[in-house]
């Protein structure tokens, strides 16, 4: 199979493509100019995606730090998993070089499509990313200072669990459109491996995201109302 040679360039030029179709479905301005884009090698994928993701969140974060039994299983199945990300304390959109090689263009047409729905929504509703942001400075500071009780963790989870599963849901609702209306055959890399089955068992809940408020955001879409679910939210 013929990989693809995943550049900055090409990201670009495939950002500019299916930017004014993700405007059109969300309705929100992009600012494509100044969207940092960056191809990332497959074994730098923990560090640029998770570790910049929390040091963006306000954390102290040493990449060189050994790390435990737990967390090399989370960086091995990040490195494997994830094919971008979109990183609101810098404006970046990264790509994961050989996790997206063997799509086909369309494919990554996709997956830029779904992380330009999160370059929107921090545009749009940047007060709900600093509550993400707040929720994980907590959480890190009370289990810094020693706390371990799982209610007090799973409670802070679940205090942003609604904002995570509509940004990840609303991601794939525009991407699932795009796919039935301008790219039926996009194929996305995908394969069936360790990494995968460690992401079901140890990220069931994260999985669960990208799915479970697709319902809700199609009727949202539908009535005109998606800058009033992102109200809510703000809200709650």
């Amino acid at each position: 199979m013929t990989r693809i040679d995943v550049t900055v360039p090409l990201v670009r030029r495939l950002a500019e493509e299916v930017g004014p179709l993700v405007r059109k479905l969300t309705g929100w301005r992009l600012d494509l100019p100044g969207l940092e884009i960056r191809v990332l090698p497959q074994d730098r994928g923990y560090e640029e995606v998770v570790l910049r993701r929390l040091t963006g969140a306000g954390l102290s974060v040493d990449e060189d730090e050994p790390r435990g039994l737990f967390e090399r299983i989370v960086e091995y199945v990040v490195e494997r998993s994830v094919a971008a990300a979109y990183e609101p304390s810098t404006g970046e959109l990264m790509v994961v070089r050989e996790n997206v090689d063997e799509s086909n263009l369309d494919g990554l047409r996709l997956v830029v499509a779904h992380e330009l729905v999160h370059r929107g929504q921090h545009l749009r509703h940047p007060e709900l990313f600093d509550r993400v942001d707040s929720v994980v400075r907590r959480t890190f500071d009370y289990i810094s200072d020693g706390g371990s009780d799982l209610e007090v963790i799973l409670g802070n989870a679940k205090e942003i669990q609604s904002i995570m599963t509509v940004f990840e849901s609303h991601a794939v609702y525009v991407q699932e459109v795009l796919r039935e209306t301008r790219f039926p055959n996009a194929m996305i890399e995908s394969h069936f491996s360790l990494a995968a089955v460690l992401l079901r068992f140890f990220a069931g809940a994260k999985v669960a995201q990208y799915r479970d408020g697709v319902p809700q955001v199609a009727e949202a879409t539908r009535n005109g109302r998606v800058d009033q679910m992102y109200a809510n939210l703000g809200a709650r």
